[in-house]
């Protein structure tokens, strides 16, 4: 490959990006602590610094600690949390969760959104009412920055290719939003955003590759492989529920195709449990609570559950040797006894000690990994590393 030379343009462009990162990656720092960060001399920083302050996006906070060698104070300085804000929705099948973040990552907002049996012409309705409370709410000096939509299907393109839970109806998110809101609009599938939580947020910033296994209403995987979000070239890495796990023969002799989410995402675990025990409407709660009383149905099929994801981790494991795996399961959030099932299942099969670990804060790990998304996007950073702080429970109650 033959590298370019870039013009004088270029390489401002690129050092204002460098600097940019190096703020929002080391809040607080300081212009002295960035220069000897990236090499370059404090003037070519402070003008740099200057152009960043000027366009809004810093804030002093003051001096800091001289060096032990002396010299003046620095002037502290971070990302300027009340430019602006961004939200992320998650069209989720019962409900639709809602964050609103400031540019800073900081959680401003939290709100879960009954929408069961909605058509997605309701849903977009009951989006553009929340947007329209979050811009009566907002004190920030640009507003609204950016929209990232968590999407439980196929995202190409920044299109949805299928959404197998709500009928899009042919209705074009990122066309629909940018016209009414004149933001960039980012569309995401879910799994991927949690992959995105968990390298940016969550704890796997030291690791180069990671496949977190999101287990809801269907199964899917988000590959992050050197860094990088991996979608395939048409979108559909990580369909792994979809993965063809038998094939089940007909009177007739026809082949039928057993799929991974058929038998072990959560809505597959809770039929086979009210079909065992002739229930009707069980939920989440309602299995936990069956688990917790050793009810023997829940636990063959829980166990069932966890020896068949174990199988498939071990199957993602041989095909893209990651460092680590992760479950985004509120179910095994919940019933810790069903990852130390799912550990035992994979060490048996692999004879190797890969970290499986479960998401912490699964209810808003694909909502903080469309923040991070459509931060990026807002900051014109989008292939450049940035590292978010974890949410305390006061901001995500």
């Amino acid at each position: 490959m033959v590298r370019r030379s870039m013009n004088r343009n270029e390489l401002h462009d690129q050092n204002l990006s460098l600097v940019l990162q190096q703020i929002f990656n080391n809040h607080p720092t300081s212009r002295i602590a960035i220069s000897h960060q990236l090499n370059l001399n404090k003037s070519t920083i402070s003008s740099l610094y200057n152009t960043l302050m000027a366009a809004g996006y810093l804030t002093e906070l003051g001096l800091g600690e001289a060096s032990t060698a002396g010299g003046r104070k620095p002037t502290l300085v971070e990302i300027n949390r009340d430019y602006g804000f961004t939200l992320t929705f998650d069209l989720g099948y019962r409900h639709l969760h809602a964050l609103a973040t400031f540019l800073d990552g900081h959680v401003w907002k939290y709100d879960r959104i009954e929408t069961k049996g909605q058509s997605i012409h309701e849903m977009l309705a009951q989006i553009k009412t929340y947007i329209a409370q979050r811009q009566q709410e907002d004190q920030t000096s640009h507003g609204l920055l950016g929209i990232c939509f968590s999407i439980h299907g196929i995202v190409f393109n920044n299109q949805v290719q299928t959404s197998p839970f709500i009928d899009m109806d042919g209705i074009d998110l990122e066309q629909t939003f940018s016209a009414a809101y004149h933001v960039p609009v980012v569309l995401e599938n879910e799994a991927n955003l949690a992959a995105v939580y968990e390298r940016d947020f969550n704890g796997a910033r030291d690791l180069n590759s990671t496949v977190t296994v999101s287990i809801h209403r269907g199964i899917g995987a988000g590959i992050i492989l050197r860094r990088d979000l991996f979608r395939g070239e048409h979108g559909d890495a990580g369909e792994i529920g979809q993965t063809v796990v038998s094939i089940a023969m007909d009177g007739a002799g026809n082949a039928h195709p057993v799929h991974a989410e058929d038998i072990s995402s959560e809505d597959a675990i809770i039929q086979q449990i009210e079909d065992k025990k002739g229930l009707t409407n069980l939920d989440r709660a309602g299995l936990v609570q069956l688990y917790q009383d050793r009810d023997v149905d829940t636990v063959v099929v829980l166990r069932q559950f966890t020896t068949a994801i174990g199988g498939l981790i071990y199957n993602l494991m041989r095909s893209l040797d990651p460092d680590a795996f992760f479950l985004n399961s509120p179910l095994v959030e919940e019933i810790p006894d069903l990852l130390t099932q799912i550990r035992e299942v994979y060490h048996s099969l692999a004879q190797n000690d890969l970290s499986i670990d479960v998401t912490q804060n699964a209810r808003l790990a694909t909502l903080l990994g469309g923040c991070s998304l459509i931060t990026h996007r807002v900051l014109h950073l989008d292939h450049y590393e940035l590292n978010f702080e974890r949410p305390t429970a006061d901001e995500t109650d």
